[in-house]
């Protein structure tokens, strides 16, 4: 699983590659419960990369959007894998968080518009 961060004026876009598994799913969570306790309150995830998701990943992303609302913050999924969305839909999680399809609808329902500073600080981290 590897997570690259970029973070544009007050959004952070996290984009997920790999699998998020049992294996990979307690380091995902601290590295992104991280960057929230680091102020980070407007979170795009960009999914297009997401090989597999299983429940371990799904309970990973559930938490991170119940620590960014607990901080008055907005989340948006977008842009799901085929094999992402499959698993979104069987288990009922896109009942209960929002995903759009393009990185654009997801950054208009975080912030009302599209507009984005040009400031760019990123990172990378890579879960075994």
């Amino acid at each position: 699983m590897d997570v690259i961060t970029e973070k544009r004026a007050e959004m952070i876009f996290i984009s997920l590659t790999g699998r998020i598994d049992n294996q990979s799913a307690e380091t995902l969570e601290e590295n992104l419960s991280k960057i929230i306790a680091e102020g980070a309150r407007q979170l795009i995830i960009d999914c297009s990369q997401i090989e597999h998701i299983n429940n371990a990943g799904l309970r990973v992303l559930l938490n991170l959007a119940k620590q960014v609302l607990d901080f008055d913050g907005r989340i948006a999924l977008h842009s799901p894998s085929q094999s992402a969305r499959a698993i979104f839909d069987r288990t009922g999680f896109s009942l209960v968080s929002r995903i759009y399809e393009t990185r654009e609808e997801a950054i208009a329902g975080v912030a009302g518009s599209g507009v984005l500073s040009a400031s760019r600080n990123d990172r990378r981290f890579v879960t075994k």
